[in-house]
């Protein structure tokens, strides 16, 4: 089984999902696109690891985890993990650096500034909301919780990362 496999199962474990929840939820974590999921979640049901549960509008299939496959999602958090993967354009852009004028590299920090501000704003508001919900919804949702919190951290981190390459971008031009 490959690897998106088992996240699509340990997204089930915590509550079953429509293919739209899902990749909503996996957004957190991991990329993947609609052609990839829809097929995985046809074949976790050819394995049995998965059922349809419900169909409520005849369009949207709501997704949950079987035993067997509850017992998977188990074993696999046992295993090792795959260092995390990296695929940052942004970062070959900075590699250039030295080759841009000041104006260009400023915009380049300041373009990355807004996303990952905008990024901050957009992971506090889900975050507030699985804190503010009920202590049932909350425990479902501490994984989620402890995500958000993750990625609200990065995002700080990179905010930092900017100040502080704005001011070395600022001497590198005074020279």
């Amino acid at each position: 089984m490959n690897t998106i496999s088992y996240v699509v199962l340990a997204m089930l474990v915590r509550s079953p999902l429509t293919g739209y929840e899902l990749k909503h939820f996996l957004n957190l974590f991991w990329e993947a696109h609609h052609s990839q999921i829809y097929p995985t979640l046809k074949e976790l049901r050819r394995q049995e690891l998965i059922e349809i549960i419900d169909i409520p509008d005849g369009k949207r299939k709501i997704y949950d985890i079987t035993p067997a496959g509850k017992e998977l999602v188990k074993e696999w958090v046992f295993t090792k993990s795959h260092a995390p993967s990296q695929k940052d354009e942004f970062l070959a852009k900075v590699f250039t650096i030295s080759a841009l004028d000041r104006d260009t590299s400023k915009f380049l920090i300041m373009e990355r500034k807004q996303y990952f501000q905008e990024q901050l704003s957009e992971y506090s508001k889900v975050l507030d909301g699985v804190t503010e919900s009920s202590e049932e919804e909350r425990r479902k949702n501490f994984g989620r919780e402890l995500i958000l919190e993750r990625k609200i951290r990065l995002c700080k981190e990179e905010l930092a990362w900017c100040a502080w390459a704005e001011e070395k971008i600022d001497d590198y031009f005074k020279e």
